[in-house]
Formats: structure tokens, sequence, C-alpha cells
């Protein structure tokens, strides 16, 4: 009896064996290849998708600062702000001069602090002009708020 459990099994492992020789090992071969690859998309999506939610969020912070320019300046913040009656002391406004006769405008000092100027320019109580100055990069914009626009915009000196 026992003979017949040791044929039995040894026959059962032959056939078993038989029957699992090349074709598993290139299934495993083939299937840690698909795996890597897998893995592979998976990164690059992940790194694509990482990277165009930053490009993203850049022309997002890009885009409302840009809008925060253009927009006018509230009523309030004009009427806290200082009337400044010789630009000649801002020297960013040598560069602004070449884009608009500012002359012509009433200047108020809406901020001035250490990133950044910005001031208007109104004329009848409209407001026409503002000028954003970025202090640490020398950034100047220039901005038609009647047009709703930028006219300048560019590092300065």
């Amino acid at each position: 009896m026992m003979y017949k459990r040791i044929m039995v099994f040894f026959a059962a492992a032959f056939v078993l064996g038989g029957c699992s020789t090349q074709t598993t090992d290139e299934s495993v071969v083939e299937s840690s290849d698909s795996v890597a690859q897998s893995s592979e998309e998976v990164r690059t999506e992940s790194v694509s998708s990482e990277s165009m939610a930053v490009e993203s969020s850049t022309a997002t912070e890009m885009s409302d600062e840009e809008d925060d320019d253009l927009a006018q300046i509230s009523e309030e913040e004009v009427a806290k702000a200082e009337i400044v009656t010789d630009i000649s002391q801002y020297e960013e406004l040598v560069y602004a001069k070449d884009t608009i006769d500012l002359s012509v405008y009433e200047s108020r000092l809406v901020t001035d602090n250490q990133g950044t100027r910005v001031m208007l320019f109104s004329k009848d109580n409209e407001q026409v002009y503002k000028t954003v100055y970025v202090k640490n990069n020398n950034w100047l914009k220039v901005i038609d708020l009647k047009g709703d626009k930028l006219l300048l915009n560019e590092k300065i000196k």
C-alpha cells in the first residue's frame, strides 16, 4: 500500500511538473515585464499629472494676479491714498512716462511697502491708469484701467 502511494505521488509530480515547463517561466517574465511597464506608466502619469497641476495652479495664480492688477482700486483705498504732487521722486515713473503722459493726471500713492508700490492716475475723479512696481526685481506694470489692459509689463533699469 505504501508503494502505491509513493508511485501515485511521483506520477502526479511528474505530470504536474511536465505541464509547467517553459510556458510558466515565459509568463512569469512577461508578467514581471508588464508589471514593470505598468508601474512605469503609473509613475509617468503621476509625474505628468503633478506637473500639469503645478502648471495649472501657477497659471491660475498668474491669471488671478493679472486680474487683480487690471482691477480698479476700491473707493475706500482711493480715499486712503496719499495725493502725490511731485512724481519725480518715484524712479519707476521715468519709464511709465514713456508710455503715458502722467502730467495731465492726478497722482495718488495707494500702496508703498517693502515689496511693491501701487500708484493711481485719475482725471475728473475717474481712474484712468495704475502702475504696479515690484521693487525686489524692478518689475513695472502700467495698466490702462479704462481699456482693461496692460500697456507695459517688463523689468526696468
